[in-house]
């Protein structure tokens, strides 16, 4: 059979061919071509213990905070990429026991020395399938990662507190982290 004869003919047949021949000369290129960088994805879990002044109550109101935690697992890990780590963060924000909006800054010191420091803002949101976790979106300023975005997520307890009746509030609060690194390889 005629090669030809099966792009067809006339300025369709002429095309398409010119489409196939870029095509090959396009995908010839090989490893010797400029990639692009690939994007990673790392994904840490572990737990933060947060402390609020003043406590959280039903009444909105400008709150400090501040966390402690561990970074028990990072996957994908080796090569450049820490294993675990441990993050100091601060936070200011109107937050209510239900909710409201807050920044943060984080730094996390991973375990080979190295460490992040992380600004995120964000507030409670309630996941498709009922229980509620504190979702804060925002990026890495320096250190380890700097450029890469984050969405650290806490697990918060999906039952009321007693002290968040109270003037004085919830002044304590604990629960499993998630940090989710996104940066490039």
């Amino acid at each position: 059979m005629n090669p030809t004869r099966l792009l067809g003919t006339g300025p369709a047949g002429l095309a398409a061919g010119l489409v196939l021949v870029a095509a090959g000369t396009a995908s010839s290129a090989g490893p010797a071509a400029h990639a692009l960088p690939v994007p990673v994805v790392q994904v840490c879990t572990g737990f933060q213990s947060e402390t609020f002044t003043p406590g959280l109550n039903a009444t909105p109101r400008q709150v400090a905070g501040a966390g402690t935690g561990e970074l028990t697992s990072c996957l994908p890990f080796g090569d450049s990429l820490p294993a675990s780590g441990r993050l100091t963060s601060t936070m200011s924000g109107v937050m209510t026991c239900d909710g409201g909006t807050r920044t943060r800054k984080t730094t996390i010191t991973w375990d080979d020395g190295g460490s992040s420091t992380l600004e995120e803002s964000g507030g409670v949101e309630s996941p498709v399938g009922g229980g509620r976790a504190a979702v804060f979106k925002g990026r890495i300023l320096s250190g380890r990662f700097a450029g890469a975005t984050t969405v650290t997520t806490r697990t918060l307890s999906p039952l009321p507190k007693p002290q968040c009746a109270t003037e004085a509030g919830l002044t304590e609060a604990a629960g499993p982290l998630t940090v989710e690194i996104a940066h490039l390889s």
